[in-house]
């Protein structure tokens, strides 16, 4: 399969016809000029939405693609810029590098780089803000197709519509909204910002209103999101979806469940926003109170949600699920709720800007491969792992890394070395200490990248709505239903016998920094342990004394007291110029270094 790619170099483009199989990604050395930023273009006009079946069930299918879409803004997919704008893929990616448990073994070719070492965060954030208010758009054009909707099958187009649309609005209030962080002087420079999110943009809003909308404080834009979601569990009550990259009432739960936990740890930690919450209920903005008085009411609720998922028949994965070289998380199982899947060629540009592309260590066509830069599990976490747990061998032990004959403890399809699989690049000695085996090529192709990257993505695990439940005992039932919560998964499902689990943590404190260590280790690398640390406040520590962080990446630490500064996403210059309404309301630059 060839594609016409146009190449920036030395201030000239040059169209070539390549091979996407063969393509080898340039460095970003090689770049000398940029792509001019473009106006976010419209993903359908709306004279091209017709209330009819076929319009509505055609855009509510663009959803699915808008989440694997690549140059949503950008429009080179040869550029460097276009490894950062690949999809809701790509920032699940971003947002995992900026914790402390997802270090790269080296600096080449690292696309997320920006994100890791925390440096010119004010430059890099256009990209991802336009893509998820597109994505919203794209929802806003099925509400308004289906506003007056008679059928059933209209109304469940308008609960996945609304679903989507409070993934949008979640993400990005979670992400842009300035959290007081460990650093006075920036929060200092907030005053006047704390509280807001971001601006709503709803199907009634017009063009004029969009020219001068105000950042949504956190009481009226938590109040729309949960709306969208509560009318979203209602509407698809009973549909039954045709594949798992579709949405349905078990995801709409999942959502739900997210969405309290993030509200349960902000009103624990800032009792006047629990205040403020409270006085908003009643508005008459359109939007559905929530109807909490406390904290406790939101983890109430949080399990409620989770409680509802795992009960819809969902299972946690296997170990020989997970450890499958061939269908390793790139397939869905029982275990998944949601995902987004590449099936076919055309839907992805080129497998650096991909998550399989990116991470996946085994594939010979990869970055980890190509670049000798693989994503590893942070020491500290991996020391979390418990001798028994099964899934300790997702990673390369130290002691094990560039093993010349691989040890029977892995499942891979990498090789003994010898001069044949160096040269095939399958020699399993290539892979350094703390290297993941996690994630697994498209049907176990290791050679044929093609074939390789038709893969899913978990986008919602039903393991999450566990670890959520543990949250939720512990903070409601005390220390003892906490460890009785987290034991029962940990031995029922990830330990081999005759190994036990069991809690050390004598302390609530202790032992919710104990649930959220397995819950990384369960979830690492599928981009949701952001919204973790940054609404417990949580430590990012690379330097400790067996960090496997490198320079320039382990110079990035924060202690817990507040939000680490740099998971505080900013809000790109290019929006004031297109919403007055941010002149003055804009947050203060995160960058570390």
């Amino acid at each position: 399969m060839k594609r016409i790619r146009q190449y920036i170099k030395n201030g000239k483009t040059f169209a070539v016809a390549v091979n996407v199989a063969l393509t080898i990604p340039f460095a970003l050395s090689s770049l000398t000029s940029c792509i001019d930023e473009e106006t976010p273009t419209e993903q359908a006009s709306a004279e091209q939405v017709a209330s009819s079946g076929s319009s509505v069930k055609m855009l509510a299918s663009g959803l699915q693609s808008k989440m694997i879409s690549y140059c949503n803004y950008y429009d080179d997919i040869s550029s460097w810029y276009a490894t950062q704008d690949w999809g809701y893929g790509c920032y699940m990616l971003i947002k995992e590098t900026m914790l402390d448990g997802f270090p790269s073994s080296g600096t080449s070719y690292n696309y997320q780089s920006v994100y890791e070492s925390a440096s010119n965060l004010s430059s890099y954030t256009t990209p991802i803000y336009f893509y998820y208010y597109n994505l919203a758009a794209l929802a806003n054009r099925i509400m308004t197709a289906t506003e007056n909707a008679t059928t059933e099958t209209m109304r469940e187009y308008r609960g996945i519509a609304q679903t989507y649309r409070a993934l949008a609005y979640m993400d990005l209030a979670l992400m842009f909204e300035f959290w007081e962080t460990g650093n006075a002087e920036l929060n200092a420079q907030a005053t006047d910002i704390q509280g807001l999110t971001v601006p709503i943009v709803t199907e009634k809003t017009t063009d004029e209103e969009t020219k001068n909308n105000p950042r949504a404080d956190f009481a009226t834009m938590y109040r729309f999101i949960y709306s969208d979601l509560s009318n979203a569990r209602e509407l698809l009550q009973g549909y039954e979806r045709s594949g798992k990259n579709d949405v349905n009432s078990d995801v709409v739960n999942g959502l739900l469940a997210r969405f309290w936990m993030t509200l349960a740890a902000r009103f624990e930690r800032y009792p006047a926003d629990l205040e403020k919450q409270k006085q908003a209920e009643g508005s008459d903005d359109g939007w559905k109170d929530l109807g909490i008085t406390s904290a406790t009411d939101c983890y109430v609720k949080a399990k409620e949600c989770a409680k509802a998922v795992i009960n819809a028949g969902y299972s946690p994965v296997t170990k020989n699920q997970w450890h499958d070289v061939t269908s390793g998380f790139n397939t869905a199982n029982q275990a998944w709720v949601w995902d987004m899947r590449i099936t076919s060629q055309e839907q992805y540009s080129a497998f650096w800007c991909s998550i399989m592309g990116s991470v996946a260590s085994e594939p010979t066509w990869a970055m980890p491969a190509y670049s000798k830069t693989y994503r590893c599990i942070g020491a500290d976490l991996y020391a979390e792992i418990h001798e028994g747990d099964w899934r300790k061998t997702s990673w390369i032990a130290p002691e094990d890394a560039e093993a010349k004959t691989v040890p029977a403890k892995y499942a891979t399809q990498l090789k003994d070395e010898t001069t044949a699989s160096k040269t095939e690049n399958t020699n399993f000695s290539r892979l350094p200490a703390y290297a993941n085996l996690k994630f697994r090529p498209g049907s176990g192709s290791i050679s044929d990248e093609q074939t390789g990257m038709m893969a899913d993505i978990p986008l919602m695990r039903v393991e999450e709505m566990h670890f959520i439940c543990m949250e939720c005992d512990l903070k409601t039932a005390g220390l003892e239903a906490g460890k009785k919560a987290l034991e029962d998964f940990m031995n029922s499902y990830r330990m081999d016998s005759p190994a036990v689990y069991k809690s050390t943590s004598e302390t609530k404190h202790k032992l919710l920094e104990e649930i959220i260590a397995q819950k990384y280790v369960e979830l690492w690398g599928e981009g949701l342990m952001h919204n973790d640390y940054k609404r417990l406040g949580l430590s990012i520590i690379r330097n400790s004394e067996k960090s496997n962080y490198i320079d320039p990446y382990n110079k990035i630490n924060h202690q817990s007291n507040g939000c680490a500064q740099w998971l505080n996403f900013y809000i790109p210059e290019k929006a004031r110029t297109y919403n007055q309404a941010l002149a003055g309301k804009m947050n203060p630059n995160p960058t570390v270094q």
